[in-house]
């Protein structure tokens, strides 16, 4: 990300100059032929700093804060010092830069490019708030906000934020994409922000990639490679593959292109899905543009396989982009580097996409051993991905770990990839030759990508609703055919959007999907589509009648499982009490048979200490007592007492069984 916006919006909107009116400056010096590097650019800004505060001395750190002020930058500190280095009045002490004013001359072709930048942010947001105005009738345009928004769209991945002003800013953007003057002005933001990206990611060696860089393709990403969403997609991947294939251009390869088993898994079900599909075993009412690329031109299920094998051929054989072979990211030496966690418990959708989002992050953080870094590019290896969920989730575990361990910068764990290609274009020293910048900067297609992307989301939400109301009774049969051609029409690539029809293609009310069943009754070809979709919906209501019956069957089967592994519980806990019970009674055996003995003995050894009493007496004082007497006595008492006691000892410690004791 280019900033921590939610912590700094509030700050930046008070800026002297908003963070889009820098950016636009920075495009607008970068044109000028005199500057060779962006650190000579950004001394531009610092001295308009120095002038408009009157700065006699400042560290590295106030400088710091003061771009972030004046421009909402968030500049490295080593990014501030390399751009002070040998300029004209400055001289460093112990830290603290020293300034001599009469050196320091305001430059007015800064100034003057700094003025034009911020007419022409104040002339697009004006017309964005009209344009918003006229959409929203008496609704007031929040100002603060749409100016957020309109940073966001320009500058950061739409993937990672929902905002309200974002696809009207994007309708906007399509609407005029023929007026050169509006798509000059937001382009010069756009690519303003790319050479941004360089500085607050303190790039400082330009040219070639000098450190090895693992990157792991998300499924959507390769799907993109290939074409399977369209052109303009695939031609953000092929600028993206082209910047791997300049730094791959020397003696050794500097970037590896992989992706994990996980993935290559997620890819064979979708294959799987299609080949269902055309074989007629699952049926096919609304398809994704991926989907609907693979199935296009298959009769077969053995026609999908051969586009899945060519799929995995080309990936590898055209693209160098091969499946990770690392199997052991479980292992103990990985212990004290998992960020995997089991939060997500059931197995719905979204927790599973979470779940898995959170096993990429997870693996790099492996990977890397749970070292830091504070640059994309020095990472190591990072996930290429446009997948919302993953990237909000790099998001949260970056967030987390700066707060956990007190860190102001860290790299992520995954980017989308409109922001590695800008990332690598800028490394490999683009920025200031005046060589083309990658096509997704262009701010046109920056729209059609945001509204293909709502407009997909919104056709599925209204596609699931439709089949609800089918299934509650509400819509009959003709009614649903008729809005799900309806939403079948809506276009859902990039390219196939069209400025002048851009509200209508928006349009996802009750009253538009109705209004054309009458049209569907009148139109032959809409009619046999219709009858082919009531086909298709019938057979869809009864695959998922025994998809039903095979849950059921399936959870009856699991019901049975667990009871018979229930039943093997109970019979090994029986034997684990059996045994336990067992041990048990030895035990008891032995304190009976203790028992049984001292109660045998003990008046024995009375009669022994009684007698052993008398004969001490006898022999102190001096009396006669005939010894056969006490012999005698003491027979006849042990004998009295032993076998009294040993018929009472041995019927209460050893009871005969009963006839019904099972023992």
């Amino acid at each position: 990300m280019l900033f921590g916006w939610e912590g700094k919006m509030k700050m930046k909107m008070s800026t002297s100059t908003s963070v889009l009116a820098s950016f636009a400056t920075l495009k607008s010096l970068s044109d000028e032929k005199k500057y060779q590097n962006p650190y000579q650019i950004l001394r531009e800004f610092i001295q308009y700093i120095i002038t408009a505060d009157s700065l006699y001395s400042f560290t590295a750190i106030e400088m710091k804060n003061s771009l972030s002020r004046h421009f909402g930058f968030s500049i490295p500190e080593a990014v501030i010092r390399t751009s002070l280095k040998k300029m004209p009045g400055m001289s460093l002490d112990h830290g603290v830069y020293n300034v001599s004013l009469n050196k320091s001359e305001n430059n007015e072709v800064f100034e003057a490019k700094k003025k034009e930048a911020e007419d022409s942010e104040s002339y697009i947001i004006q017309l964005l708030t009209e344009y918003i105005s006229s959409k929203n009738g008496e609704e007031i345009v929040d100002k603060e906000v749409l100016e957020r928004d309109l940073i966001l769209f320009l500058t950061e991945d739409q993937l990672l934020y929902s905002n309200g002003y974002t696809e009207l800013i994007s309708e906007f953007v399509l609407m005029n994409e023929h007026d050169a003057d509006i798509q000059r002005r937001l382009n010069a933001i756009r690519e303003g922000s790319v050479l941004y990206i360089g500085l607050s990611h303190n790039i400082n060696e330009i040219g070639s990639i000098k450190k090895q860089l693992t990157l792991y393709l998300g499924t959507e990403i390769l799907f993109s490679l290939i074409g399977y969403n369209g052109e303009i997609y695939r031609q953000f991947t092929q600028d993206f593959f082209e910047q791997v294939r300049v730094a791959n251009s020397g003696n050794t390869k500097k970037i590896l292109l992989r992706y994990f088993s996980e993935t290559k898994k997620e890819i064979d079900e979708f294959f799987d899905i299609a080949y269902d599909i055309v074989e007629g075993k699952r049926q096919s009412l609304f398809d994704k543009p991926a989907m609907q690329a693979i199935i296009n031109g298959c009769n077969t299920g053995a026609d999908v396989d051969v586009q899945r094998s060519d799929f995995y051929h080309k990936i590898e054989f055209g693209f160098g982009v091969k499946v990770d072979t690392n199997e052991n990211y479980y292992d103990e030496e990985y212990f004290s580097t998992n960020l995997e966690s089991f939060e997500y418990t059931d197995e719905n959708e979204k927790n599973r996409k979470k779940e898995l989002a959170l096993k990429f992050i997870s693996h790099i953080n492996k990977l890397r051993k749970g070292n830091r870094y504070y640059n994309d590019i020095d990472s190591e290896c990072i996930v290429v991905t446009n997948s919302k969920t993953t990237l909000i989730i790099s998001k949260e575990q970056v967030d987390r770990i700066k707060e956990e361990e007190q860190r102001e910068n860290l790299c992520a764990f995954a980017v989308s990839l409109d922001r590695i290609t800008s990332l690598l274009w800028y490394k490999l020293g683009n920025g200031f030759s005046q060589k083309v910048f990658p096509s997704s900067v262009s701010a046109v297609l920056k729209a059609r990508t945001v509204l293909s992307s709502s407009i997909a989301k919104k056709a599925e939400r209204e596609f699931e609703k439709v089949r609800q109301q089918y299934k509650e009774g509400q819509l009959t049969e003709d009614q649903v055919a008729a809005r799900i051609i309806t939403l079948r029409a809506k276009p859902v690539l990039p390219e196939n959007l069209e400025g002048e029809d851009i509200e209508e293609i928006m349009d996802f009310s009750p009253e538009y999907l109705s209004r054309f069943e009458e049209q569907v009754k009148e139109n032959q070809n809409l009619l046999k589509e219709k009858e082919e979709v009531i086909k298709s919906i019938q057979a869809d209501t009864e695959a998922r009648i025994l998809k039903k019956d095979e849950q059921i069957a399936s959870q009856e089967e699991i019901i049975k499982d667990k009871s018979d592994e229930n039943a093997q519980l109970r019979r090994e806990l029986e034997k684990y009490q059996n045994k336990e019970a067992i041990a048990n009674e030895k035990k008891q055996k032995r304190i009976n048979i203790l028992k049984f003995v001292g109660c045998i003995i003990w008046k024995p050894i009375i009669i022994v200490f009684i007698t052993a009493m008398v004969l001490f007496c006898q022999k102190k004082f001096k009396f006669s007592i005939p010894p056969l007497l006490y012999a005698v006595v003491d027979i006849v008492a042990l004998v009295i007492f032993v076998c009294g006691d040993v018929r009472k000892a041995k019927g209460k410690f050893f009871p005969k069984p009963s006839k019904n004791d099972t023992h």
